[in-house]
């Protein structure tokens, strides 16, 4: 029978994954609330599997991956969280945890973890990608609402800027296009206002870079 230690802070937490273990036929020989708590249990104990909460008081299940005492245990190690970060689960992975469970999941994805970790088999819980997928899209679309509406000249702009990027005056743009000199102004301001450009110098560079003008 495998002996394992588990360790979280929530009272209620700890109960059920022993329960959980007793009836999947792991001895639990240590239960801790902390980090503390486990690395004198693993010295006292030297269980052969550990499940650690990844956010318990610290040292955390994360930090506990990068200590010394801990470096034999990292691959007998299985994770429980909530929420998992792509910086945290590529700490977890590169430590070279052995396997790592969302508390949302099944119960029985956590046996399922514990005996492949048991086997020398690395084992992540599917939800865990699909949790970063949600996370990625929601960032995604917090960057999308920031981000302003694509900025589109109007048919009179975009001749008259036109003109000013080959160099042309005001005047003569004008008298290109039919316009007085402040009507030219005019539309130079709007476009600028719109590129958020300062001069006539940044509107070109800027709707240039914005493929909105042909190239030279």
């Amino acid at each position: 029978m495998k002996r394992a230690l588990i360790a979280d802070d929530h009272p209620v937490v700890l109960a059920g994954v022993e329960a959980l273990l007793t009836q999947g036929s792991y001895a639990v020989v240590a239960r801790c609330a902390s980090g503390e708590d486990v690395l004198r249990a693993v010295i006292a104990e030297d269980p052969d599997l550990l499940v650690l909460d990844l956010n318990m008081p610290p040292p955390s299940g994360l930090e506990l991956l990068n200590l010394p005492a801990m470096r034999d245990y990292v691959p007998r190690t299985v994770l429980l969280t909530s929420e998992l970060s792509p910086n945290e689960l590529n700490t977890a992975l590169q430590a070279g945890i052995g396997g790592l469970v969302l508390k949302e999941s099944a119960a029985q994805l956590l046996l399922q973890c514990l005996n492949a970790v048991s086997g020398g088999v690395q084992w992540v819980d599917p939800q865990v990608t699909k949790q970063l997928l949600r996370q990625s899209c929601t960032s995604q679309a917090k960057v999308e609402k920031r981000r302003p509406a694509a900025t589109v000249f109007t048919p009179r702009e975009r001749e008259v800027v036109e003109l000013a990027a080959q160099g042309s005056r005001n005047k003569e743009i004008g008298r290109a296009l039919g316009l007085t000199e402040g009507t030219v102004k005019a539309y130079l301001h709007s476009a600028s206002r719109k590129l958020q450009a300062s001069n006539r110098m940044e509107l070109v560079n800027a709707a240039r870079q914005g493929r909105m003008l042909e190239d030279p």
